[in-house]
């Protein structure tokens, strides 16, 4: 695997009373694979853990990064193996938890975000292979447990970025 890590860092930002706060950031490369979901899972989790966020806060947020992270394999970089994708987080000034996950492979179509909100959620179906397909369904799980949830591109990155509000210390 290659990757490039770089231990949190230490921010300071100004709070709407003028105080610092001291935030700190996650960020890592990682190489698409089939497996890369799980490893960032396996390295961001403990660090949410050490921001204090909310439990429930962490499982949703969890499952939206796999989901994301998993999208950017399939789609942007089409099964192919090798390719790099950056992870961020933070929590922001409003101590909202804040996950960029950026790719520098195919573009998502404006029209598939747009047409996200009236697609249908098609549960698969053991017996039924054709509801195994892919259809939007982890976007649409994203869109709902994140509180915010945008996706730019610009040049050759690509970023979906979510914010979700967190309670402090794990309690939900």
């Amino acid at each position: 695997m290659i990757f490039r890590y770089q231990q949190p860092l230490r921010h300071y930002i100004k709070s709407n009373k003028g105080r610092r706060v001291n935030t700190r950031t996650f960020h890592k490369q990682y190489s698409s694979s089939l497996d890369a979901s799980r490893l960032v899972a396996a390295d961001i989790v403990p660090f949410w853990q050490q921001l204090g966020v909310a439990v429930t806060t962490i499982d949703q947020m969890e499952l939206c990064l796999v989901e994301l992270v998993n999208n950017v394999f399939e789609h942007a970089y089409a099964n192919n193996e090798g390719s790099l994708f950056d992870i961020s987080s933070y929590l922001n000034a409003t101590k909202q938890l804040t996950i960029e996950i950026s790719d520098y492979g195919n573009t998502m179509t404006p029209q598939t975000l747009t047409d996200l909100a009236n697609a249908d959620f098609i549960e698969p179906v053991a017996d039924d292979p054709s509801t195994w397909l892919q259809s939007s369904r982890g976007l649409k799980i994203v869109k709902q447990l994140a509180d915010t949830f945008e996706y730019t591109t610009t040049a050759n990155k690509n970023t979906f970025r979510l914010l979700k509000a967190s309670v402090a210390n794990g309690k939900a």
